[in-house]
């Protein structure tokens, strides 16, 4: 009796959600709700979890993809946004062992090995090396390179065609330096 109850209102409150407030998935498209869903709650996956847009808490072990997100993303070692990233993206117990990817823009804390932003970043990427189009704010890594970056890159190669703030780092290269193109420890251009 006490366990039929316990399950009805499990039940119950999984419906109560809905269909977009929670994506369970094992290998797409065995999941839940399936790929071409958006999840607004959370998203739980083991191996590989593929929705439309994710807003919310996305967990998944080995890898995920989605078209945009806005939430707190936990694990994957390959996380791939399609559009753009709102939010927080944390490797397993805050260990940067991930290869993120962002196809459109991303606003907010990538934390990876590989962290990866095709269009604009606005906040802080933390990896092993950090690429993006154009950056508003800190690349900190061991690599790192922006197109155009206005704020700090820190880590031993820093690479920038268009720096607006300071590099700091082993070798840093920008081409619109106001001293000299590449310099070790110290770069900088504040000329806007």
């Amino acid at each position: 009796m006490k366990k039929k109850l316990v399950t009805g209102l499990l039940g119950l409150s999984l419906a109560s959600f809905g269909a977009e407030s929670l994506e369970l998935g094992l290998l797409s498209p065995t999941q839940l709700n399936g790929p071409s869903t958006s999840v607004k709650g959370v998203r739980l996956g083991l191996i590989y979890t593929e929705n439309q847009n994710v807003e919310g808490l996305d967990v998944n072990i080995i890898a995920n993809k989605k078209q945009n997100f806005k939430g707190l993303s936990i694990g994957s070692f390959y996380d791939r946004t399609e559009g753009n990233f709102e939010g927080a993206k944390l490797g397993w117990f805050f260990l940067p062992l991930t290869f993120n990817s962002v196809g459109g823009n991303m606003t907010g804390v990538q934390f990876g090995l590989i962290n990866m932003v095709e269009h604009n970043t606005k906040g802080v990427q933390v990896g092993g090396a950090n690429f993006t189009g154009t950056g508003t704010g800190v690349q900190f890594g061991f690599f790192n390179k922006a197109n155009q970056i206005k704020g700090l890159q820190l880590g031993f190669v820093n690479m920038a065609e268009n720096l607006q703030g300071l590099q700091i780092g082993l070798v840093n290269m920008a081409d619109n330096s106001e001293l000299f193109e590449v310099l070790p420890i110290l770069n900088f251009n504040f000329k806007f």
